[in-house]
């Protein structure tokens, strides 16, 4: 990975300890990235309850329930 280079000949010497102490914060802060999409923090809880509601719901109620609630209508009848 290259480095970036900062010149800091025109600045005075607290300025130029400030900028290294930043430098060195900044890439302390850096994470390293995974190599596989599921070693990401992100996908740990997803792939943790992946099938964990298996056996809770049957699939083919869950459909049904989904296309019943579908047909009912929650918002008030519109008039002219």
């Amino acid at each position: 990975m290259p480095t970036n280079v900062i010149n800091i000949r025109g600045l005075d010497e607290d300025d130029a300890i400030m900028l290294e102490r930043l430098a060195e914060r900044l890439k302390s802060a850096r994470k390293p990235k995974a190599s596989k999409p599921e070693e990401s923090e992100g996908n740990d809880g997803f792939l943790r309850s992946a099938g964990s509601w298996k056996g809770l719901i049957e699939g083919e109620k869950l459909i049904r329930d989904i296309y019943s609630d579908r047909l009912v209508s929650t918002r008030p009848e519109f008039k002219l």
